[in-house]
């Protein structure tokens, strides 16, 4: 729907509904069944306030608003006029269960893979839980309690007692992607048009970390070392496990997934297929392969299950399993954010090492080669440590 700005011009770009009291307060509203609101910039921060559905009392209230911001600090205007004393005469806002369900209704229309909404899912409920607390019942959650001071909270909460930089660092980028799940999330909002989604307004300004860009860097050898006696002193699921994630770079979910035909064992490497079927779907929808030794495929093989899949234990999406490889990875002395995405990183760098960047990217399907360089490969000089993957 095309709307009319000041100037009487029709814009194509914009989605907002606008009106404009007499005293020159301009409001919006971003549906038709949606609320107004006005926006303003108090110290040189963006603010918002929720009018209700009436035009003519939205704009009332705006002149009034915008009036006493000139009179009062913005905490006290705030507090006169709060989200609470619009409620009778706005909808809610959705509670964190109605938002997942929306999401699940309409999506296969929008295209949506169940691992992105188990991340809306998991970012979304740790983000309110860190600020909440544990107990609190998310799944009925009010939405709309997520404000500026909610983020900085939960931003706070996140950060608190972490003194050394490297993890002060990695717990920032942890920050930046849930923020940006949640973020992510709420980006069509024609679904939730039912709703009152003022509060996205707040997420939408939620700034980012920066300077957090980083090389990879090579645990040390003796740690490198350890990861491979854990692998060769495993039995079973945890010896597959481990195996297809070290010596051929595979995600948890491709590993979990892998099954008999995708090797093939002709060559001088074995060649793993990475292809899509009705319960598993590549990373990004990118198909591809990966090479690795062929003694290391041959025992993976030997052990594999006759109906296919390669790891056995398929209940709860494995994740007993994947929670036990993370405890020993952990126990050797692993304390990087995701231990066995690190035996992914250790294959980029014995690749790009023993290959090049090049062939490094293409065995891990990364879409740019810089992803590769900056985040999961580095030079491994010692010639001792590359044996290792000489199985």
């Amino acid at each position: 729907m095309k709307h009319t700005n000041r100037s009487g011009m029709k814009s194509h770009t914009t989605r907002y509904t606008f009106a404009t009291s007499s005293r020159k307060t301009k409001i919006y509203k971003r549906s038709e069944k949606g609320g107004w609101t006005f926006k303003t910039v108090v110290e040189k921060k963006v603010r918002y306030f929720p009018l209700g559905l009436d035009r003519d009392e939205a704009l009332k209230m705006a002149d009034t608003i915008r009036g006493h911001l000139m009179l009062y600090p913005f905490d006290e205007v705030l507090k006169m006029f709060n989200k609470k004393a619009f409620a009778k005469v706005k909808p809610p806002a959705p509670t964190f269960g109605q938002s997942l369900a929306i999401l699940k209704k309409h999506q296969s229309a929008i295209g949506l893979r169940d691992s992105s909404l188990k991340g809306y899912k998991d970012s979304l409920g740790g983000f309110i839980r860190k600020v909440a607390g544990k107990k609190t019942l998310v799944d009925k959650f009010d939405l709309s309690q997520i404000d500026d001071d909610f983020i900085m909270e939960y931003k706070r909460v996140c950060l608190e007692g972490i003194t050394d930089e490297s993890k002060l660092a990695s717990r920032k980028r942890t920050i930046n992607s849930r923020i940006r799940q949640v973020k992510a999330m709420f980006s069509r909002e024609k679904l939730f048009k039912e709703f009152d989604m003022t509060f996205v307004e707040d997420l939408r300004d939620a700034e980012f970390f920066t300077g957090l860009k980083t090389n990879y860097k090579l645990p040390s050898e003796d740690l490198i070392r350890s990861t491979f006696e854990l692998w060769e002193d495993s039995t079973g699921d945890l010896r597959t496990l481990l195996g297809l994630a070290l010596h051929f770079g595979m995600r948890r979910n491709e590993i979990f997934h892998a099954r008999k035909p995708w090797f093939q064992m002709d060559g001088d490497k074995a060649r793993i297929n990475i292809t899509s079927d009705l319960s598993f779907r590549p990373k990004g929808g990118h198909e591809g392969f990966t090479l690795g030794s062929k003694t290391v495929a041959a025992d993976i093989l030997n052990k594999a299950s006759d109906d296919g899949y390669l790891i056995e234990e398929r209940a709860d999406s494995g994740r007993p399993l994947f929670d036990d490889a993370l405890d020993k990875l952990r126990a050797v002395g692993w304390d990087r954010a995701s231990p066995l995405h690190e035996l992914r990183k250790l294959f980029g760098s014995y690749i790009a090492s023993t290959e090049s960047i090049y062939i490094a990217q293409k065995f891990l399907r990364h879409a740019d080669a810089s992803t590769t360089n900056d985040s999961y490969s580095d030079a491994i000089i010692e010639g001792d440590i590359k044996n290792l993957w000489a199985a």
